[in-house]
């Protein structure tokens, strides 16, 4: 049996915004019934896009999370995140970088934990990579990798590295899912240099750095030496 606890959330956010349920219905253009069955958590039939417009109209977001075998989940998706993780770092080793992982920082209240720290000694450029190997939350992921661009030195500093020039570094796990949500958000991701040209930037790092990277890798590939699996 399906168990759904979207209604009373709903129905809050829609009375805190002093909406009926009718009113609700024609803001996002479905039928009044529809807006009834999902506040009584009839939801098995509501498309999943229809959901995602009710919640947003209210202010709000959705988020759907999957839930399987207790702990396996959380082990089966680090699993993914940790090969990415090996086979970036392993690339920008090969690039001249030097890297280290799961940096710590905490910042004038400003606290968290970095994929990648890489530092190019030559350039003295730093890079600090956030790892995804799926894109749920364009926005959260965004504002994290912000803050910790703007700390980019600072965290350099706290592994020795006293850099000239810092970018963000974003990797998405190859796929059409994730190609997908970068292009319904394009305007959010126009800063980033994306793909092949990216990669050119790694391999031959030049400052100022780019407002931003964006790679979409595959981890299950042996890396080949010219990264053909980074793709516009």
């Amino acid at each position: 049996m399906r168990h759904w606890d979207l209604g009373g959330p709903i129905r809050a956010l829609r009375r805190r915004e002093r909406l009926t349920q009718a009113q609700l219905a024609a803001r996002i253009g479905c039928s009044h019934d529809l807006i009834s069955r999902i506040e009584l958590d009839r939801c098995d039939s509501v498309p999943a896009g229809r959901l995602r417009d009710c919640v947003e109209a209210l202010g709000g977001r959705l988020r759907v999370d999957v839930e399987w075998f207790g702990e396996a989940l959380p082990r089966l998706l680090d699993a993914r995140h940790a090969a990415l993780q090996n086979r970036v770092a392993a690339h920008l080793g090969t690039w001249g970088w030097v890297v280290r992982a799961e940096v710590s920082f905490n910042h004038y209240g400003d606290r968290g934990r970095v994929d990648l720290v890489a530092f190019h000694p030559p350039t003295r450029a730093a890079a600090v990579v956030e790892i995804k190997p799926r894109l749920n939350d364009v926005q959260d992921t965004l504002g994290r990798l912000d803050v910790k661009a703007r700390l980019a030195r600072h965290i350099a500093a706290r592994c020795g590295w006293a850099s000239s020039g810092s970018v963000p570094l974003l990797v998405l796990g190859e796929g059409t899912t994730q190609r997908r949500m970068v292009t319904m958000h394009a305007a959010l991701f126009r800063p980033f240099t994306i793909g092949r040209a990216a990669a050119t930037w790694l391999r031959s790092p030049a400052l100022p750095a780019p407002d931003g990277l964006l790679l979409f890798v595959a981890p299950d590939q042996t890396p080949p030496a010219d990264w053909i699996g980074v793709s516009r």
